[in-house]
């Protein structure tokens, strides 16, 4: 890595890259059941869920299963109860080893941060599991901003600038979506680095030259090579 790379502050997507966002989908889907069961009577959800997932159904699941499973389209207030219980249940979710790893590394050594995309109640939730409270002080999470301000807006990444200052060079944003993930960051100055993780929603999605990242890699851990050469 060029040792123009003068690093201060490390930032990081939250989905797919400190922990695996298909884990959070099928907690998600085991709430839903649970109320399924509960409030209708209704069984069967969560095997046909988990398999329309894996097939690589998204959007329309829960309207999908609930007409295999009553014959009949759903109500829209039934598929809007299902939502806000998928939304609103807690959760029990683990950090990748490597992210687990790398934050206690860098936690000492630079600053750190945090954007995330996504609804705010889920986003904190998924935060509060992951219990990242202490080990990343700084959190944007884009929602509570405003809907037009997730990434890739510049926004996100300008309030974590004030925040910590310094020359914009010296922020590195890692993350694993090139729809959105580096292009505010790069439109700014920032470093950016694309973790592709094997089952990751877009570890297969090739970019164009304004979507990619500065540097690819697989593991986080690849990360204390890279930046301790480059730290300010």
């Amino acid at each position: 890595m060029s040792n123009l790379w003068n690093i201060h502050t490390v930032v990081f997507d939250l989905d797919d890259t400190l922990y695996a966002e298909r884990d959070y989908v099928l907690s998600g889907f085991a709430a839903v059941d649970e109320w399924l069961r509960s409030e209708q009577k209704l069984t069967g959800f969560l095997q046909l869920s988990h398999q329309r997932f894996k097939q690589g159904h998204r959007g329309r699941i829960f309207d999908e299963v609930l007409l295999e499973l009553r014959g009949e389209n759903p109500t829209q207030d039934l598929v809007k109860d299902l939502i806000a219980v998928y939304r609103q249940h807690r959760p029990t979710l683990e950090l990748f080893p490597d992210a687990e790893e790398v934050l206690e590394w860098s936690g000492n050594l630079f600053n750190l941060g945090l954007i995330t995309d996504g609804y705010r109640e889920v986003q904190e939730n998924k935060i509060a599991a992951l219990a990242l409270g202490n080990r990343i002080p700084f959190r944007v999470v884009t929602d509570s901003l405003g809907r037009e301000f997730w990434k890739p807006h510049q926004e996100p990444y300008r309030r974590v600038m004030q925040h910590f200052g310094g020359d914009a060079s010296g922020f590195v944003y890692i993350g694993d979506n090139p729809r959105k993930d580096f292009i505010g960051a790069r439109q700014l100055g920032w470093r950016t680095i694309r973790i592709r993780r094997d089952l990751g929603e877009h570890q297969d999605f090739e970019p164009t030259v304004t979507q990619q990242a500065d540097r690819d890699i697989i593991d986080l851990n690849e990360l204390k090579g890279m930046l301790s050469s480059c730290r300010v």
